[in-house]
């Protein structure tokens, strides 16, 4: 299990992109100097001389095409602004219990835990608007998502396979490029992809209240998680809550399908013998395991 865990790697991602993902306006110079000193602070950088000079004018140049991309893709009907609509929600949300019933999946000896993450959340955009179940590939993100820094079963980020499916021309079902657990080569064909992805967001980073917002509003979404812990990958049932799995790393990838009054449903992929028959559930309330770090999602 290490093995397939560490293979299952959610790439590092810029910083810059986790940290200020839903800026719509370039910080000006005294904001910027503030958010460059946080940056170096939070995650113990420390440059000296050209480097600092290197470093600082490659993380603007991040913060601008941040900002250029937020400006493109938001759809204020979709994304809006969180903290608006979190008077009327539920204490409790499943989107099992709407019929989203997926099956069992093992992604076995392959990092594929991001495909199956965005696969699954954008087969619940389908859902949200057909009320049908139609199973998307996974297989197809593996094998042509490296056009856009993915590692095929060495592993990927969310951020990439979404950037890849925002030049694709869309995503083919699982029956037409089914999953074999292994890179090959990319063999997509356009004209039988059955969804299109017209915009994509990042969430706001350790904001478990947008993610409340989220998949009540848009649906499942896909989260960057702490994987490590053997009490992680040894979990059996109940409401997960290791003070050790640290919320300051990620490598692995799930999808939220819902929440309980103190805990988050998320749906895994290593097969019906773990956990709550493939799913878990995952204390709330204190960014457990990094669980609000990198939360994304599609729409189609």
């Amino acid at each position: 299990m290490n093995a397939l865990l560490f293979k299952c790697l959610v790439l590092c991602l810029s910083v810059s992109v986790v940290t200020h993902a839903q800026i719509f306006h370039l910080p000006n110079n005294t904001e910027l100097n503030k958010l460059w000193h946080d940056f170096k602070r939070s995650f113990n950088k420390t440059y000296v001389g050209y480097h600092e000079e290197r470093r600082r004018k490659a993380w603007e140049e991040n913060i601008q095409r941040i900002v250029d991309h937020n400006k493109e893709a938001k759809n204020p009907e979709i994304v809006g602004d969180f903290y608006e609509m979190t008077h009327h929600l539920p204490e409790e949300f499943d989107w099992r219990k709407q019929g989203f019933s997926t099956p069992i999946y093992n992604q076995k000896d392959c990092g594929s835990c991001y495909a199956f993450s965005i696969a699954l959340a954008l087969q619940a955009q389908i859902f949200r608007q057909t009320k049908q179940l139609v199973p998307l590939s996974a297989q197809q993100l593996i094998d042509c998502s490296v056009s856009t820094g993915n590692y095929g079963c060495g592993g990927g980020s969310l951020r990439n396979t979404l950037r890849y499916l925002d030049q694709s021309g869309g995503l083919m079902t699982y029956k037409d490029y089914p999953y074999i657990a292994k890179q090959t080569r990319c063999q997509f064909e356009r004209n039988r992809a059955l969804v299109n992805l017209s915009s994509w967001a990042i969430l706001p980073t350790r904001n478990e209240r947008a993610m409340e917002v989220a998949i009540n509003k848009v649906g499942p979404v896909a989260a960057s998680i702490n994987a490590s812990p053997h009490t992680f990958q040894l979990y059996h049932s109940g409401v997960y809550d290791d003070p050790f799995c640290s919320p300051n790393t990620v490598n692995h990838a799930m999808l939220v399908v819902g929440y309980t009054k103190d805990a988050w449903i998320l749906k895994n992929w290593w097969g019906n013998r773990w956990g709550e028959e493939g799913y878990m559930r995952l204390r709330k309330g204190n960014n457990r395991c990094g669980v609000a770090n990198f939360v994304a999602y599609g729409i189609v």
